[in-house]
């Protein structure tokens, strides 16, 4: 449970601070390793933890498919992610949770689009948009679908036999989560110095 939450946070983090690193910064190099880095976290996780499976290949896919796995970085962490997930192998993971998952991963990207394209405009956000701009159409997903596990967990003929994530997932993605937006900081602290 401990390496499963630390995986995450460490995935997150390195997941932003690959982004950062080629967009922001253009540092390349830096964009590379930490990108194969989060490749590490993510794969060592997803290797132990369906649920983690489930959501690293619904984040590739959606922002796949939202056009934003354009850089170099992004291209070589998602090749090697997924050439080595489907060497070692994974637990199953919920045909179901994965659909749901995929959907919500691309609809936050198209969402922080719009919502950025507005911001840009200079017209303010309602209560909607802003949900778009920090991406929390997954993160409803991943809180339905681990209150649905939760629901499952006391009562294992819920709905048929359709697997949802296990209750502690949503704990997992919020780690992930804040370890996302909290590498900004420490990205632009590691530029400054260097």
């Amino acid at each position: 449970m401990l390496v499963d939450a630390i995986c995450f946070a460490l995935s997150g983090f390195f997941m932003k601070a690959s982004d950062e690193f080629a967009d922001e910064k253009d540092n390349t190099i830096m964009a590379i390793i930490t990108g194969f880095l989060c490749v590490i976290f993510s794969l060592y996780v997803s290797h132990i933890n369906g649920d983690a499976t489930c959501i690293f290949i619904s984040i590739l896919i959606g922002t796949g498919l939202a056009l934003k796995v354009d850089t170099i970085n992004h291209v070589m962490s998602a090749i090697i992610f997924l050439l080595i997930l489907f060497t070692i192998g994974f637990p199953q993971v919920s045909p179901f949770c994965l659909v749901l998952s995929i959907i919500a991963a691309y609809a936050d990207e198209r969402g922080n689009d719009y919502a950025d394209e507005k911001e840009k405009k200079g017209l303010e956000l309602n209560f909607f948009e802003k949900l778009l701009k920090y991406r929390y159409i997954f993160k409803f997903t991943v809180l339905l679908l681990s209150l649905l596990g939760l629901i499952q967990y006391f009562n294992p003929n819920f709905l048929g036999n359709i697997m949802f994530f296990k209750p502690i997932t949503i704990v997992y993605f919020y780690l992930f989560d804040l370890s996302y937006e909290f590498s900004n900081t420490l990205v632009d602290g590691f530029n400054d110095i260097f």
